[in-house]
């Protein structure tokens, strides 16, 4: 069991890593509120598409990380309270 524990507390720092550079690596929103409610950008190719791009990816990515990141901390607290 306790490697087990090591293993995820490994994990856990592998998956905080690369949550660290994907974060980091990713453009800034500065369309804020007045960006959406104009609506100009969604009209594009780009807008409509937003998931195809590399930003987009890499959105997903993050949000895969970040499920993954939540797996792996319930895991560690349910195995370590055992």
């Amino acid at each position: 069991m306790v490697w087990v524990i090591r293993i995820l507390k490994i994990v856990l720092v592998l998956i905080c890593g690369a949550l660290m550079v994907l974060i980091l690596m990713q453009d800034g929103k500065n369309a804020g509120l007045g960006g959406g409610i104009s609506g100009g950008y969604s009209q594009t190719y780009v807008g409509k598409h937003r998931k195809d791009t590399p930003e987009g990816k890499m959105q997903r990515y993050t949000a895969y990380l970040i499920a993954a990141f939540f797996v792996a901390s319930l895991l560690l607290n349910v195995l370590g309270n055992l």
